[in-house]
């Protein structure tokens, strides 16, 4: 230590209060102890945001588009063995050589997304969502479907793999050839056309409808029940995630009062409950007569 040191003792000690290795040591567990408690946080965030990424939304207790596709379903179909194809045969349309796979599939979703920006898809995506809330009321007037009636308005059941299949055949003669898809990969398309009937869904799903808040359709009808576990046809034919069915309540002008409200809580209950003593031959009757009984797509 210097003397100049040695004759000013503040600065001494200012000079001698260096870091240690017991200091650095604390210092460093600190450290890995806020990365620790800052995981669930971040992890929260993550959750949170994904909870964003889907197409659609429920507003004002109708399906809305939120105007941009999120990448997620995509990433998840490009790793199918269906998407892989689709990838492959780009890759040959194309003749990519280096980091070709990565290359194809980034192509094939920048097609995709610079449509998905246009006004005229959008307006398109956003009459699919309408299109889709009027299917589901067209097919509550299916003959055969097990119903109730409170006060004079009726609550049916529709099956969700009834909505699916006419969903998927009216959004596909729609879209699939349109000129806002236009330059975008046909594989994409049809991925396209697929996935907007699982967004749609999902969003009725988000919104955990019930009498006490629907999501309102066309006509006067709301869904007030949403069912995932009954099986109406085997999975095989239905698809793994379209079990179950929807619960349609068409609702009087003037509203319901609280009361009138817990009476169509109740029958959906009930209507629910009753299931249960319908055979699977019953079922695929139901289904059938439901299939017979409903126009034709042609709009």
């Amino acid at each position: 230590m210097s003397s100049w040191a040695m004759n000013r003792p503040d600065q001494a000690e200012r000079q001698i209060s260096l870091p240690t290795r017991e200091f650095c040591r604390r210092l460093a567990t600190l450290a890995r102890g806020q990365q620790r408690w800052c995981k669930p946080e971040r992890a929260a965030r993550s959750s949170h945001s994904a909870r964003f990424m889907a197409w659609f939304r429920v507003a004002s207790n109708h399906l809305r588009y939120r105007g941009h596709l999120s990448r997620a379903p995509y990433a998840a179909w490009a790793k199918t063995s269906e998407g892989a194809t689709a990838i492959d045969a780009r890759v040959a349309q194309d003749r990519l050589y280096i980091f070709r796979r990565s290359r194809a599939r980034r192509r094939m979703w920048r097609e995709l997304e610079l449509a998905a920006r246009s006004q005229s898809l959008r307006n398109a995506i956003q009459s699919e969502a309408d299109q889709f809330a009027t299917m589901i009321v067209e097919a509550s007037h299916a003959p055969g479907l097990p119903r109730r009636t409170i006060a004079f308005h009726r609550l049916v059941i529709v099956p969700r793999t009834l909505i699916a299949a006419r969903a998927r055949t009216g959004i596909r003669r729609r879209l699939f050839k349109s000129d806002a898809l236009g330059a975008v990969d046909p594989r994409v398309r049809d991925f396209f056309c697929e996935q907007l009937v699982t967004e749609l869904d999902a969003a009725v799903a988000e919104s955990r409808p019930s009498a006490f808040r629907p999501v309102l359709t066309p006509d006067g009808w709301g869904c007030v029940g949403r069912d995932t576990h009954y099986q109406w046809v085997d999975p095989m034919f239905s698809g793994p995630d379209w079990g179950g069915h929807l619960l349609m309540f068409e609702f009087p002008r003037e509203g319901l009062s609280r009361k009138a409200t817990k009476e169509v809580d109740r029958a959906v209950q009930e209507l629910q409950n009753s299931l249960k003593n319908i055979s699977h031959t019953q079922r695929d009757a139901i289904l059938r007569m439901a299939i017979d009984g409903l126009p034709q797509l042609t709009a």
